[in-house]
């Protein structure tokens, strides 16, 4: 797996044989190389807002991975800390126009003030808006697209290191390229009036989070999770039952993949 190979990846530049080796290939390594693949989305965004990808590459960037929220306002906070780190490298100055030029002749001192004032004051406002972010980070918006996935219980109630069960789980492929995974849950059988339920999110390495659950009827309920959540791996939900009486036992497991 190299960085190009990465890149296209991102780009949606392979074929869909040479994405499917590609993920297949990160899925047989004992752990997913999620590192190398983080490192690569970076410099990825880092070459977008340096202006270094080719004309081709920069349509394919904004049309296949500016896909979400999140991602848009992580390529918006790295524009920032470039502006801010290096105010010398930015865009090429554009041509002057005839009056400007007639302006700095005639009063080139005075030309020159302003445009160090100008450049002052923009490195002013990129460091409040970084500080801004910083300290007052977006609220995440409700997503509005969902990626829909049913998931029955599995007999197999170990966790993630134990052996699977024989069934095969079901396969989420990323990038997801919407908002959130929408996961309807099948419920193992009716429940008593007044129960209420409890999901656990967990990866290979332990619990992830605790999804809240956003719609429930007799015979299933649905849990969302954000796309920028989503790496490549195995993943486990964890349900259990809240009784009346205020006693919680597990309930069932549900697998998923994501690669």
């Amino acid at each position: 797996m190299t960085d190009e190979r990465t890149t296209a990846y991102f780009l949606n530049e392979l074929s869909t044989r040479e994405a499917q080796e590609f993920e297949e290939q990160c899925f047989a390594q004992p752990e997913w190389p999620q590192a190398d693949l983080e490192a690569a989305e970076d410099a990825l965004i880092e070459a977008y807002i340096k202006n270094e990808l080719s004309r081709k590459r920069q349509r394919r960037f904004e049309k296949y991975y500016l896909t979400t929220a999140v991602r848009r306002e992580r390529v918006l906070l790295a524009q920032s800390f470039h502006r801010l780190a290096c105010p010398g490298m930015s865009a090429p100055p554009r041509e002057l126009t005839l009056t400007e030029k007639i302006r700095n002749f005639l009063n080139p001192q005075s030309e020159s003030q302003w445009v160090h004032a100008a450049k002052f004051a923009g490195v002013i406002l990129a460091a409040a808006l970084v500080v801004a972010l910083v300290m007052f980070p977006p609220r995440t918006k409700a997503p509005q697209t969902f990626a829909d996935i049913n998931l029955a219980t599995s007999s197999d109630t170990r966790g993630l290191g134990d052996a699977r069960s024989s069934s095969s789980p079901v396969k989420v492929s990323l990038p997801l390229a919407k908002d959130a995974l929408r996961i309807a849950l099948t419920l193992p059988g009716p429940a008593p009036a007044g129960t209420t339920y409890r999901v656990q999110w967990e990866d290979i390495k332990g619990p992830v989070d605790e999804l809240k659950i956003q719609k429930q009827d007799a015979n299933s309920l649905t849990v969302i999770i954000p796309a920028e959540k989503l790496k490549p791996g195995q993943y486990l939900l964890r349900l259990s039952r809240k009784n009346p009486d205020g006693t919680e036992h597990a309930t069932g497991n549900y697998f998923f993949d994501a690669k």
